[in-house]
């Protein structure tokens, strides 16, 4: 009775439709995880639709397995060895109809090989002339290839840092092969350094083209592309054109005595000694080839809200040697003056060499990181050739700032993660620095991309005035740090909020000073930014916050000294070297950037 149910349900399936079925259901399969990846209808409830996939792909497993057929030879087996199988990818019927009968099947043995040979068999391998071993031919190990040195600079009055004893990172070849320019939008009147000649036949990229690459920009897990090798011509750091440029007014406090010009906005002694130890301590944990090493120092940790980032921070080397650098920048550090300028000098090589030929900073593999990555680094190529005018850095700044704008969505005008996702107001905040402090050389934003922007920080706008902000406009719940950050994209936009909107803002992240919440850098970078353009008796109130809780916590012992622990938000996946590199910019804030409303009376009054 069992056999004859067999064979029922064998007549009822044929075996060239049961192929058709699992055809169609892998193409069925196939798309559906390609709308699940690169889809925003995908992102809601992937776990859901990952389990009717799979439950489909067992299935159609299942399906195929009635196509094979396990058969066995035991009828003519002696005694004491194993049953012969063979694994038939056809019915019976089918075998039968090619002739060959049910009895005649040939069981492959596993251990056909040891089975006697008959003459018959051996004679043709009689006359097979021993093979003769063939020696692998000595390959004589490549040359070295040398290294473009950059010429040293003046004995500076600090000796260099130390080398520590487990780098063990080869130097990179400093500013090797770097892309060819990306033209950006000039503003009135700019007189920049000329980019490099484009050859005749090479089309030149436009960063307003919102269409150029993003095939290749939307590949979150792909491997980031190679830096180009297209221009080897001069790859040094040589200073700007004929005269050393002039920075821009907004970076005017960063010359001089700090104390002097920054005492009136809230600079004291004690906060100059913090950076200077911080500065110290960032300089001496630089690794030999310009980087600072994210893993080794403490990066990749779980952030606090626990959610599961593929150890997002360890492989974030290019933007913590950004914010790294945008530290010593601030303090009015170079790679031309400065006691620091060995530091900055192999911090901007380790940049440059990273870049790809798309103009990404973001070398890394980890989708969490890579814009973050990119705006950071961004920041400091951007601070560093607006400071001094480095020719060498000028197309790559063009090339980075294309990235940028070529990544912003459309439809939302933010950016995230990847090319096609809805933006958030975290990665705005960081791609807006990026675009403004290029914009502070020379590089005009697009008016699109300041347009797009705009519309995203309305969405995510709420409060009676407008001053608050959420991270998404699919999550409404406004928060602090997203408020600072949202207050400062506005400011460094040129958008003068109205007095009730800034108060509202002001008044809303004064309810969290440090001290009185979890330690967070990062709200307290952008608080910090925010109100002090603010001023007020706002700025005033978060000041004194600030600096009790900074001056307490920074690290006086061994090793450590000059750094602050990681914060227990953000801090696990950033690590020691982002803490303190954000630290440090608070306490710079005072002659990083002159006050907005400074640099506005006096455009004016220049005008006048």
């Amino acid at each position: 009775m069992h056999l004859a149910n067999l064979n029922l349900i064998a007549a009822l399936w044929d075996a060239q439709l049961i192929r058709w079925v699992v055809w169609v259901g892998l193409v069925v399969l196939t798309v559906a995880l390609l709308l699940l990846v690169r889809t925003r209808w995908g992102q809601q409830k992937p776990l859901g639709k990952c389990v009717v996939l799979s439950l489909l792909a067992h299935l159609l497993l299942a399906i195929y397995m009635t196509t094979v057929n396990i058969v066995t030879a035991t009828s003519n087996s002696p005694e004491g060895q194993g049953v012969h199988v063979a694994i038939v990818n056809g019915s019976t019927d089918e075998m039968a109809d090619g002739g060959l009968a049910p009895d005649e099947w040939t069981a492959v043995s596993p251990d056909a090989s040891t089975m006697p040979l008959d003459a018959a068999q051996l004679a043709p391998l009689a006359d097979v002339p021993p093979l003769t071993p063939v020696s692998e031919p000595k390959r004589e190990p490549p040359a070295p290839i040398a290294a473009t040195k950059l010429p040293a600079p003046p004995p500076s009055e600090d000796a260099p840092p130390p080398e520590l004893a487990n780098t063990k990172d080869p130097i990179v070849p400093p500013l090797e092969n770097r892309p060819q320019p990306v033209e950006m939008p000039k503003p009135d009147g700019a007189d920049l350094v000329p980019p490099p000649e484009q050859p005749a036949n090479e089309p030149n990229d436009k960063a307003g083209d919102a269409n150029s690459s993003e095939t290749s920009d939307a590949k979150a897990t792909a491997d980031p592309p190679k830096p180009s090798n297209s221009n080897p011509a001069d790859a040094k750091l040589d200073g700007p054109h004929g005269a050393p440029a002039k920075p821009p007014e907004l970076f005017q406090g960063r010359k001089g005595d700090h104390l002097e010009g920054g005492e009136a906005r809230g600079a004291t002694r004690q906060t100059e000694a913090a950076v200077s130890a911080a500065l110290r301590w960032l300089a001496a944990n630089q690794s030999a080839n310009g980087r600072w090493d994210a893993r080794r120092l403490g990066g990749g940790g779980l952030a606090a809200d626990g959610l599961d980032r593929q150890a997002a921070g360890a492989s974030a080397d290019t933007g913590l040697t950004g914010l790294a650098l945008l530290a010593f920048l601030a303090s009015g550090h170079t790679h031309l003056e400065g006691a620091h300028r060995d530091t900055v000098r192999r911090g901007l090589e380790f940049l440059l060499a990273s870049q790809d030929a798309t103009g990404n900073l973001g070398a890394t593999n980890n989708v969490y990181e890579r814009m973050y990555c990119h705006a950071m680094a961004t920041c400091a190529l951007s601070e560093a050739y607006a400071m001094t005018g480095e020719r060498r850095l000028l197309s790559a700044v063009r090339n980075a700032i294309g990235h940028t704008v070529r990544n912003q969505d459309r439809a939302s005008g933010g950016w995230r993660y990847q090319l096609g996702q809805v933006g958030d107001t975290s990665q705005l905040g960081w791609q807006v620095m990026a675009l403004k402090s290029a914009e502070l050389g020379g590089i005009a934003m697009p008016a699109e991309t300041k347009a797009g922007i705009e519309r995203f920080l309305r969405s995510v706008a709420s409060g009676k005035s407008g001053g608050l902000a959420c991270y998404q406009p699919t999550r409404p719940i406004p928060t602090r740090s997203m408020t600072a950050e949202a207050l400062v994209c506005r400011q460094f936009l040129g958008r003068l909020d109205r007095p009730d909107t800034a108060r509202e803002a002001s008044n809303f992240v004064l309810e969290e000073l440090p001290g009185t919440g979890a330690t967070n850098h990062y709200y307290w970078y952008y608080a910090t930014l925010g109100l002090y353009q603010a001023g007020g008796d706002a700025w005033r109130r978060w000041n004194e916050s600030l600096q009790k809780n900074l001056l307490a916590t920074q690290r006086l012992d061994g090793t450590w000294a000059g750094s602050w622990d990681p914060d227990p938000v953000w801090g696990r996946s950033g690590g020691r070297v982002y803490s303190t590199a954000l630290c440090a910019l608070c306490l710079e804030v005072y002659y990083r950037y002159l006050p907005l409303y400074v640099q506005a009376a006096g455009r004016d009054a220049r005008v006048k």
